[in-house]
Order: structure tokens, then C-alpha cells, then sequence
């Protein structure tokens, strides 16, 4: 492998194709760790700051702050800590000006020089050209990719693709699960799927690679070395001996080890040789290692140290096997089945109880007669649907009603610091929509800036992060920083919900179901669509009084508003 890589425009959503490089946060000649902010981008749906996907040394910076590039383009070269920063691995006058790629042979294509980039939230689906295959007998690692700031590991929940299939750029290859967000991950290059490393169900690192994307028929070798302990992938060993080298574990030639597997072959001390592999073309996966390892399998010669005496009382090891759901006390039942949980919903489990613990939670609540609104849902829903590609239903109201509360009202969009004392009130409405995931878990996008939207931005906005949420199209980005949450059981007929407090909100509105009731109207009893709209609020933020007041504000926008001109 090569001792320099290259870092490319990422590809920040499902639309973008350029980004602004606005600043660059290191200097050419700094020591860079993996994850450090490398530098910061603009694009026309975010702004974000990008780590390094790489431990070294900072060589080179091809796109000067200011220049706005397409997705994919090589932005600067990071080489290993022990390669002269300025050297580069070809000669720099054979580079395109501002894209680090090499100028193509007599009759040959242009190529990208450097390795195959990280696939991540931090680099760009390729540092060639989109859609360019890869050149005969190129072999490209997948890796897991980063999917937010603070992900260090990901479970790849489902292959999409299988061995051997043809794969196209951006073409859904697997999807990952986080306990951040679950996302349908593109290939980042054209070929054909020549190895699956990462089986379904297992939870690597990120940088870990997953797969290997290649022309048909193209050698392969095993994968560079696992990430380090900061997390990058460090260099592997070249081509010609990656299948063959195991420090430790005695290696058979031609098979292909995952590093998992060849650092459990090399802690114990097996001779890989006489493993039999149960994956993909007879390759060695952990299990057969860890069953190897129960089962006292055959050691590689004079390496094993001689067995420790037993200990009089044996003390606890590391479970060596897949783990096992375990059985909760007072389960015996033999049709009882024990699954064990998502990754999304154990983070769910993780941040209700947290979320709970952290906030002095109250509900209260009002009813509101919604006749008002559904006199115009009734008459413009049709046209409302063309126009948008958004319903009509309740929830764009009560969104649109809410933000103008959140104006009056102050306190309730903020966020709260009881060691420090202090209280921020956010001048703007950053509004988080709670998504259930066909009860599979829920997400919390968030629409931007939603108080300088009117009715119909606020819907068309909702619909599109909902479906991306369904689809497993959410970034990351799409998913911070609410100062405000609203969740809607209302379509599952629910009559009053208390839902927890979305942190570090200090409060949430939860619309309910709507029903035909009898109401008062004067002296006369007529039959109206009434339901309850109820609000979480965190007692240490604001009163309850403050609390009534703000739903109360809602609801007679609700029931006075001329919302037909709204509607428009």
C-alpha cells in the first residue's frame, strides 16, 4: 500500500454535487490524527466541518480556501509520519492544477493517483472521477463508513448486494445501523463485488473494511490493517504478502484473513492452515477462529507458551463466542423466544432513560377544536397535495402554530445548564419532527430554520425528512440541532401521550388523535373535531404557568387563525 492518501470533497447529501472549501484547519506540515477537523465546507444544504480520515502528516493542500469544487475532487495529500512531507509518490507537474490526478498516459485514461479513499462521512465516494470503473485489475476496499461526529462503530445490518453482482456508482450496496442514525450506504465505484469481509449482523469499527469492489476476475488481497486505536486504518502489508503474513499465527498462502481474524489468530497462536473456513470461497471467518480457539486448536510450533497453571479459583474470561441474548429472570417458558435488541433500540432505551434522569418532566395539556382547521383541510387538501407533494394534514398546522408560540414564548426554545447556571435562548426555531420507523425505532430530523418558512415550507420540508428517514437517507446532519420537538401519535388514534423530552430541548408537544365529539358552540350542542394537545416541559427551564400560556397560544391560533390565506 501506498504511504500517502488523499482526502476528497465529501459528498455532504443525496443532491449535492459541489461543496465550498471555506476554511482549512491545518497548516501543510502539522501532525493529523485520525478525526482531527481537517478543514470546513459549504454546500447548498450544509455546513460542516470535516474530520481527517487519516493519521500523518499534512503534505500538500491542492484547493486553496475559497474554491468550490465537485464532490470526489482530491483537496490534499496526508502522508505517513516517517514520508517527507513535500515528497509526493509521482512528480507534481504531472498533476491537473487543482486536482491532484495524474495526467493520463498516450492513449490511456486519467487516473487517480494515491489509495483507495476511506469510505465515510468524512470522504467522498471516490477520488475518481464518478462513474470512472476501476482500471484493469484495481481492487478497491470498502470501508464502514463514519456517519456522525462521535460514531466510532457501526453494525452492518444487510448486504444488498451479493458476490459477484455487478455494482454501479451510488448503487445501494449495505446498510449500517448506529446508535446515531440507520443509513442505506452507495458504492463508491463501478465494478463487480469480488469479496465480502463483514457478514450481516457483526459490529466493526469504522474504517474497517467491508468489502471489495473490483473489474471481474481481479486478484484480491487481504485487506489493510485494522484501525488503529484513535481509529484510522493504518497501512497494511503490500499486495504480494497481505495473504500470507500473520505476525504470530502461522498463514497459509492464497487465503485471505480479515484483520480481525488475523489478530485472534495471532493472539492465540493458531496455525491458520489447518482452520477450515465457513464464509465466502472457503474464507476464515471470526467464528471458525473462535471456534478453533474453544476447542484448543492446533498452535503454530514453538510459538505457544506453555499453558499457566489453573488458578484455584477461576477467574472470569472474555467471552471468545458471538455473544447470546442472555434470559431475563423468571423466563422458563420453552416457546419463549429471547432476541437480542437493535442497535437503534438500544440508543432509544439509552437516551429516554438518560433524558429522563437529566430533566424535571411535567405534562400538561389543552383540548383544542380543531373545525376551524378542517374546514380548510377539506376544501384546499387536493390542490394543497399537487402543489407541495405534501398532505394536509393536522400536523402542518399545529407546526406552523407552534413556531409562533415558540416566538411569543421564549423560554420554551432554549436549552438549559444547571452547572453553569445559565439558560440559551435560541433567536431561531430549529423544529425536530419524531419519525417512527414501522416500529422498528424513531428518528428525529430536524427542519432548519423552520420559523422562516410559512405552512407550506413547513410541510413540503416535513414530508421530505420523513420519507428520507424511512428510506434510510438521513444524514447525520439532518439530525442536529433541534431547539424544539414535536411528536405526532395522532395518526394511531391515541388519545393524551406524555412523551419524553427530546435533550437538550426543554420541552416536546405531543398532538394526539382527533375525533368527532359533541362540543358547546353558544347554547347549541354541535358535533366537532376536538383532540388533545399536550406539552413535556422541563420544570427547571420554566413554570407551569408559562407552560398553559404557550399551549394556549396554539390552540387559539388553531381554532381563530384565517388559515385559507396561509394555505395560499
Amino acid at each position: 500500500m501506498s504511504d500517502e492518501w488523499f482526502v476528497t470533497m465529501p459528498k455532504l447529501g443525496e443532491t449535492v454535487t459541489e461543496g465550498e472549501l471555506t476554511t482549512w484547519l491545518k497548516n501543510v506540515g502539522d501532525p493529523i490524527a485520525f478525526d482531527d477537523p481537517l478543514f470546513e465546507v459549504s454546500t447548498d444544504k450544509v455546513d460542516s466541518e470535516i474530520p481527517s480520515p487519516y493519521d500523518g502528516v499534512l503534505a500538500e493542500i491542492l484547493v486553496p480556501a475559497g474554491s468550490t469544487v465537485p464532490v470526489g475532487t482530491q483537496l490534499a495529500r496526508i502522508v505517513a509520519g516517517g514520508v517527507t512531507a513535500g515528497a509526493s509518490a509521482e512528480p507534481s507537474a504531472d498533476r491537473l492544477p487543482g486536482t491532484g490526478h495524474h495526467v493520463a498516459a498516450a492513449g490511456g485514461p486519467a487516473l487517480g493517483d494515491g489509495a483507495a479513499p476511506q469510505m465515510g462521512g468524512s470522504e467522498g465516494p471516490s477520488d475518481e472521477a464518478p462513474g470512472v470503473s476501476a482500471p484493469a485489475g484495481e481492487v478497491h476496499d470498502i470501508t464502514m463508513p463514519k456517519l456522525g461526529e462521535t460514531v466510532t462503530e457501526g453494525e452492518l445490518t444487510t448486504w444488498l448486494k451479493n458476490v459477484g453482482d455487478t455494482v454501479e456508482m451510488d448503487d445501494a450496496l449495505f446498510e449500517v445501523s448506529t446508535d446515531k442514525v440507520d443509513s442505506e450506504i452507495p458504492s463508491p465505484y463501478d465494478g463487480v463485488l469480488l469479496e465480502i469481509l463483514v457478514q450481516a449482523g457483526q459490529t466493526v469499527p469504522i474504517g474497517t473494511p467491508v468489502a471489495r469492489i473490483g473489474e471481474a476476475g481481479a486478484s484480491v488481497a487481504a485487506p489493510a490493517a485494522a484501525p488503529t486505536a484513535s481509529g484510522a486504518a493504518s497501512a497494511g502489508p503490500s499486495s504480494s504478502t497481505a495473504t500470507t503474513i500473520v505476525i504470530g499465527a502461522k498463514a497459509e498462502p492464497g487465503r485471505m484473513l480479515s484483520p480481525l481474524v488475523r489478530r485472534l489468530a495471532a493472539e492465540n497462536n493458531l496455525d491458520i492452515g489447518a482452520l477450515a473456513g465457513t464464509g465466502e470461497g472457503g474464507r476464515i471467518r471470526r467464528e471458525d477462529v473462535e471456534k478453533a480457539i474453544a476447542g484448543g486448536g492446533a498452535r503454530t510450533n514453538g510459538a505457544a507458551a506453555a499453558p499457566a497453571p489453573a488458578p484455584a479459583s477461576p477467574e472470569p474470561t472474555p467471552a471468545t463466542t458471538a455473544p447470546r441474548p442472555s434470559v431475563p429472570a423468571g423466563v422458563s417458558d420453552p416457546r419463549d423466544e429471547v432476541v437480542t435488541l437493535s442497535r437503534m433500540r438500544i440508543a432509544v432505551a439509552n437516551g429516554m432513560v438518560a433524558s429522563l434522569a437529566a430533566s424535571a418532566s411535567v405534562w400538561t395539556s389543552v383540548e383544542v377544536d380543531f373545525d376551524n382547521v378542517e374546514k380548510v383541510r377539506v376544501k384546499h387538501k387536493d390542490r394543497f397535495k399537487k402543489e407541495t407533494g405534501a398532505s394536509l394534514s393536522y400536523l402542518p398546522f399545529v407546526s406552523r402554530a407552534t413556531i409562533d408560540a415558540l416566538r411569543a414564548f421564549p423560554t420554551v426554545n432554549s436549552s438549559i445548564d444547571i452547572e453553569a447556571k445559565t439558560m440559551t435562548l435560541h433567536p431561531y426555531v430549529n423544529l425536530g419532527i419524531a419519525v417512527d420507523l414501522d416500529q422498528q425505532g424513531l428518528v428525529v430530523p430536524v427542519v432548519k430554520d423552520a420559523d422562516s418558512l410559512n405552512m407550506r415550507g413547513v410541510a413540503r420540508k416535513i414530508t421530505e425528512l420523513a420519507g428520507a428517514a424511512r428510506g434510510k437517507k438521513l444524514g447525520a446532519e439532518d439530525m442536529k440541532g433541534s431547539t424544539f420537538t414535536i411528536t405526532n401519535p395522532g395518526p394511531f388514534a391515541s388519545y393524551a401521550s406524555s412523551p419524553i423530552i427530546n435533550q437538550p430541548n426543554v420541552a416536546i408537544l405531543c398532538t394526539d388523535g382527533v375525533k368527532r365529539r359533541p362540543v358547546a358552540v353558544g347554547d347549541a350542542i354541535a358535533i366537532h373535531p376536538t383532540g388533545i394537545i399536550g406539552l413535556v416541559y422541563d420544570h427547571r427551564a420554566f413554570d407551569g404557568s408559562t407552560a398553559s400560556l404557550f399551549l394556549m397560544h396554539i390552540r387559539d391560533s388553531l381554532e381563530q387563525r384565517d388559515w385559507a390565506a396561509e394555505v395560499g
